[in-house]
């Protein structure tokens, strides 16, 4: 599964959908509007996963069973163990905070090779991102997570449209990369030549009163029609 899954992220570029919700319901009704779509990444955010644990993320595989999902842990501390609570739920991908210490990730990695899902590293607050990016592919990590928080956002004005060069000298590594941070389709469509394999969109989905029309926008571009 994990070969088939990295050359899947290696030859297409895809759309994930972050549920950042704490109400599953919520997070419910958007899957069941846009499960339909293809290149099409579903994920369990941060607060939804705090809210509803193990659990919500298996009521949403079983929604979209055929979809990759992905267990936005954020882990910091016990990378192994957060790896068995991504995959009881039936993640295919989770992630570990990048600035965490070498031990973390390394844990991680390990009992996810032997679990057979992937382990994308966030670089939310790393510095220089490009010497952390090769440290963490010595350590195994599968992608690299790009990520201006919210907080960010709304303090410096910036989103992950703003490093362009950062991304492109990181994908010199060989390492799948994926993007985060108030992306929308304009922003996304700006991005589009980058060497980046996933396209992370939250509010501008979630929060539309259109969510499959505007993912399936995304979905189009992304597919270059």
């Amino acid at each position: 599964m994990r070969e088939v899954l990295l050359e899947k992220l290696r030859t297409e570029k895809f759309l994930q959908i972050a549920l950042d919700f704490i109400d599953i319901n919520n997070a419910i009704k958007v899957v069941n509007e846009v499960k339909d779509l293809e290149n099409e990444i579903i994920e369990i955010g941060t607060p939804l996963l705090k809210s509803f644990g193990i659990e919500g993320i298996r009521k949403i595989k079983s929604i979209v069973p055929d979809k990759i999902i992905v267990a936005d842990t954020k882990t910091a501390d016990a990378g192994d163990v957060e790896v068995e609570i991504a995959k009881l739920g039936g993640a295919n991908i989770m992630t570990v905070l990048g600035i965490m210490d070498d031990s973390t990730i390394h844990s991680a990695v390990k009992k996810a090779r032997e679990l057979d899902i992937l382990v994308q590293a966030d670089l939310i607050n790393v510095k220089n991102v490009y010497e952390r990016a090769k440290e963490l592919k010595q350590l195994g990590v599968d992608i690299i997570g790009f990520h201006v928080g919210l907080d960010v956002q709304k303090s410096r004005g910036i989103s992950v449209a703003d490093l362009k060069s950062e991304i492109r000298k990181v994908s010199e590594l060989d390492l799948l990369i994926s993007i985060a941070g108030g992306l929308n389709k304009d922003r996304i469509l700006e991005l589009i030549d980058l060497p980046v394999s996933i396209y992370v969109v939250g509010g501008a989905i979630t929060r539309s009163k259109e969510p499959k029309k505007v993912s399936k926008e995304i979905v189009n571009i992304l597919k270059g029609r």
